[in-house]
């Protein structure tokens, strides 16, 4: 009796396992991010989720070598002491918002890649949605101004330059998790 209950559980955990992940919509933008090491390759992620548990995602990824006296263990993990302190800076334009605090973890998408998030409800007028609003104007440009935790670290900036194809996916892209006013 044990037998067949086994074998089907293990038939639908196979299937499960094998269905393929509906990943929410994202645009990503290939940029550069200076550190004390120089100039070196860095993605900006923009996505939104809806539902239960959605939310408006902003995500800032560098090899971790590029920058070797960085503290990103300080950020890494959901109970990371540095995450709890706003320490990043985003500017599009000659606009600047609001510091956000970040969280952040290693990439398992990347070898040696580092990810530092922010997130927000959708609709909210926290700092990161007015970003998103602010990047779906023609010629944007932003930069993401990443504090360390201490005073002798230098902080690391990231510039991303949007094109007109990425301006108007990012906009479509944020446009459900922006507050009513900003979606036009």
């Amino acid at each position: 009796m044990k037998t067949p209950a086994l074998l089907l559980s293990l038939l639908l955990m196979s299937g499960w396992a094998s269905a393929p992940s509906a990943s929410p919509p994202q645009v990503v933008v290939h940029g550069t991010v200076t550190t004390s090491s120089g100039d070196h390759p860095a993605w900006f992620t923009l996505m939104c989720t809806q539902g239960t548990g959605g939310a408006l995602s902003a995500q800032l990824m560098l090899v971790a070598e590029s920058a070797p006296d960085f503290p990103f263990d300080a950020f890494e993990g959901p109970r990371a002491p540095a995450s709890f302190q706003p320490s990043a800076t985003l500017k599009v334009g000659d606009q600047s918002f609001a510091s956000s605090a970040v969280a952040g973890w290693y990439s398992g998408d990347m070898p040696g890649a580092f990810v530092f998030g922010i997130a927000s409800k959708p609709g909210s007028s926290e700092a990161i949605n007015q970003v998103a609003a602010a990047l779906s104007k023609p010629g944007a440009s932003l930069d993401w101004v990443q504090q360390s935790n201490n005073f002798q670290t230098p902080p690391m900036i990231a510039h991303f330059a949007l094109d007109a194809a990425q301006i108007s996916t990012l906009k479509r892209i944020a446009s459900p998790c922006l507050p009513r006013a900003r979606r036009r």
